[in-house]
Parts: structure tokens; C-alpha cells; sequence
């Protein structure tokens, strides 16, 4: 399990390196006063052969949203830019924006997922991690 979790770890720091949202590391190596690290998100993966990792880049044009679905996989995203409004197991709406990150664990609902804006994009780096065999994304009506 710690090889999984170092994989993981390695996809999700360098994804979000690319994307600029590593930030606070200079207090941790005197000298290096231009690199940061910031922690955006720490969960313990639930019980399960967790081993399938995949990134995703989601871009959302101005005023668009999702349909209805589900996630079989635990779900790790980061909002890159612009900003997003989801509702998740009926729960009340939340406003992610760039610079902010969730987490869904396996079975979670996506009731809403939104770009509010009228005139701006949305993108989100989402990284699923689950079984191998797992659908990570199930539509519902």
C-alpha cells in the first residue's frame, strides 16, 4: 500500500506543481526563498484495492453544467481556473474557486455541477483514484 500512496502522491504533487498550486516549501529548505508549498488536501483513502489512478483536465464553457452522475472512485479536484458551483448528496450548493479543492469519496453523488459564470471557462484538474474495474464516473437521471 505505500507504493500505491507514493504513486499517488507523485501524480497529484506533479499535476498540481504544473498548475502552479504548490506554494509553502521555502520554509522548509533555507535558501530556496522562490518555491512555496501550500496544502491543499489531505484524506486517507477508504478501505479497498485502491491502484487505479487517472488525471483528467475538465474545462466547463460559460454557463455550462454536468449531468447528474456518480462517482464509483474516490475523487480528488482542483479548481485551475475560473470557479464552480456543485451540489453533492443533495447537500446544499458550494462555490469552489481557482485556487480551491474538494474531495469525493466512492458512491458520492454529483446532484450539481456548474460553471456560473456567463463569460468565463472553468477547468478543474480531477484525479480519480479506485479499484481496477470501477466506472469512475456513472451518469444518473
Amino acid at each position: 500500500m505505500q507504493r500505491i500512496n507514493l504513486s499517488i502522491a507523485v501524480i497529484v504533487s506533479t499535476s498540481l506543481l504544473g498548475f502552479g498550486a504548490v506554494r509553502t516549501l521555502a520554509a522548509q529548505q533555507p535558501g530556496a526563498s522562490s518555491i512555496t508549498r501550500t496544502e491543499l488536501l489531505k484524506e486517507v483513502l477508504p478501505a479497498g484495492n485502491f491502484r487505479d489512478v487517472q488525471a483528467s483536465l475538465i474545462e466547463l464553457a460559460p454557463g455550462t453544467s454536468a449531468a447528474r452522475h456518480r462517482h464509483d472512485v474516490a475523487v480528488l479536484a482542483y479548481v485551475v481556473e475560473g470557479t464552480v458551483e456543485n451540489r453533492f448528496n443533495g447537500g446544499p450548493t458550494q462555490t469552489h474557486k481557482a485556487g480551491q479543492s474538494w474531495w469525493e469519496a466512492p458512491g458520492t453523488v454529483h446532484d450539481a455541477a456548474r460553471n456560473p459564470s456567463q463569460t468565463e471557462r472553468a477547468r478543474l484538474l480531477i484525479v480519480y483514484i479506485g479499484e481496477p474495474g470501477k466506472t469512475p464516473t456513472v451518469p444518473l437521471k
